[in-house]
Formats: structure tokens, sequence, C-alpha cells
């Protein structure tokens, strides 16, 4: 054996059997299992994130726009209103488009426009959208209309007694009535402010029942939609009458309206305490 490997002469060697087969070493891959809800988990970060930017939206709107005002355009759409020398939606969407502008141009003011002009929307509708944007006051721009054409001046419906925000709406009202007397207009009753009411009638209908401001009498009749359910100042005016030349002629044109929303605007400061905002050249 001298010289020679003594591998050569080494028994082989056994082949080793593996403690495992493969299968045991290395288990089978697992499918992947969807989680159930992901599609609701998903909707919900979407939200929270929505939420968050709209908290964050609405706090910038509090302190760029520290008050709204919620403007509506009497009638609108199908609904023309009253009809005479002109029509009453061409004098409430003219109105309300100067006293938005004003607004506008002022600065400190978010407003809220009940409809777009030309639109036709239920009085529901508009007082819930109004309700929705928690407005600090309402104000609805109507006019007047008679047969004869001998109705004439200014008159305003602010919430009725009884209501949580009566107080706040004839304060507002009052105003109103004092700027509007200011601009020339002619105030209708006692003091150019009236209640409104709708008294249920046998047939089914309803007739209205308008009483003068010194009647603070509570009635169990309803009211003006546009002014319920909000939690502030709400007053319906009705600017002049579209049956009367000389009214028409004051506040019924293009300068006329411009001069009304002029009178609002004024209203508005005086309410809300604001000082009006320097003109500068």
């Amino acid at each position: 054996m001298k010289g020679k490997n003594w591998r050569e002469f080494a028994p082989p060697e056994k082949q080793r059997r593996p403690l495992y087969r493969q299968s045991e070493i290395m288990p089978p891959k697992r499918k992947r299992r969807r989680r159930r809800g992901g599609l609701l988990r998903k909707l919900l970060l979407v939200m929270i994130l929505f939420g968050l930017g709209y908290g964050g939206f609405l706090v910038y709107q509090h302190f760029a726009y520290p008050y709204t005002v919620a403007l509506d355009a009497g009638h609108g759409g199908e609904d023309g209103g009253a009809q005479g020398i002109i029509s009453e939606v061409w004098l409430t969407e003219e109105t309300a488009d100067a006293l938005e502008a004003l607004l506008k141009e002022d600065g400190r003011f978010r407003v809220v426009r009940s409809r777009e002009n030309g639109e036709t929307k239920s009085i529901t509708e508009r007082n819930r959208k109004f309700v929705r944007s928690s407005p600090d006051l309402v104000l609805s721009i109507h006019a007047n209309a008679d047969e004869d054409g001998s109705g004439y001046g200014f008159e305003c419906y602010p919430a009725v007694p009884g209501m949580e925000n009566h107080e706040e709406s004839l304060s507002f009202a009052r105003l109103l009535a004092s700027h509007m007397e200011t601009a020339g207009v002619r105030l209708r009753g006692e003091d150019g402010i009236r209640f409104g009411y709708y008294v249920p009638q046998e047939d089914g209908s309803s007739q209205k029942m308008l009483v003068e401001s010194s009647d603070e009498t509570v009635y169990e009749y309803d009211t003006f939609g546009i002014l319920k359910n909000v939690d502030c100042a709400a007053v319906l005016v009705e600017q002049c009458f579209v049956t009367n030349e000389s009214d028409v002629s004051l506040f019924g044109t293009e300068e006329g309206c411009r001069k009304a929303a002029q009178a609002y605007y004024a209203a508005i400061l005086e309410y809300l305490g604001a000082e009006p905002v320097a003109q500068t050249e």
C-alpha cells in the first residue's frame, strides 16, 4: 500500500438520505389573502382627508370673510313674479347682483345666493341652502304690484312674533326701512314694516294676512318660507311697485336697483356693526 492513495482502497461512501424532503424544508408559497373591508377603509381614509381639508377651508372662510350674507332674488326661472311696467324677477335679480357686487367689493363678506339668475328653485330648496350656509342674515328681495297702479312705496317683512329670530329680524327690518327712506322711498303702513301670514281657508287654500309691526300678537299661522328655520335675522323686502310709474322710475331701473342695493348694503353694515370700508382714490 506504500505509495498508493489510501482513498483508492476506502469503501465507497453511501449517499446519505436527506432528513427532510425539499417540500418540508421550503414550505409552499402562501396565497395572498384579500383583506376584508379594504374598499371601506379606503373610503374612510378619503373622508378623513376630505374632512380635514373642508375643516381647513371653513377656518379660512371664517377669517377671510367674517360675515356671511344670504341673498334671495325672489321668484326666478319659470316664475316671473308680478308683471307691470317691468317684471318683478328682473328687479330682484338686478338688485341682488348689485348688492352682491358691493358686498364682494367690501372684501369682508361671503355671499350665498339662493339660486342662479334664471334658475327655477322652490322656496324649500332655497331655504335649505340658507340653513346649510349658517348666514349672519338673510335678505329676500321682491317687488309689489296692484291692479290699477295706485299702490306705491317700500315695505319689509321680518320673521314674525313667536319665531326665535323675530327680535333680530325686526331690528334689521327697521334699519332697512330707515336707509330706504333716506334713499327717497315712501314707506308703506306705519313704518314700512309689516308681518305676513297665510291663513288657511275652508276650501284648502290660504289667504294672505298682513298686519302692522305694532301688532305683536303671536298668530298660529304660517309665514313666508324663506324666513323660517334660520337662527339669524331674516327679512323679505318689497322694494317698490312694478305697476307704478313713479316707483319704477325711482327703484325699478338699473340705476334705481343700484340705489336700493346701496341702501341695503348700508343697513347690513349698521346691523352687523361693521365700519364702512374707506374709499381709496
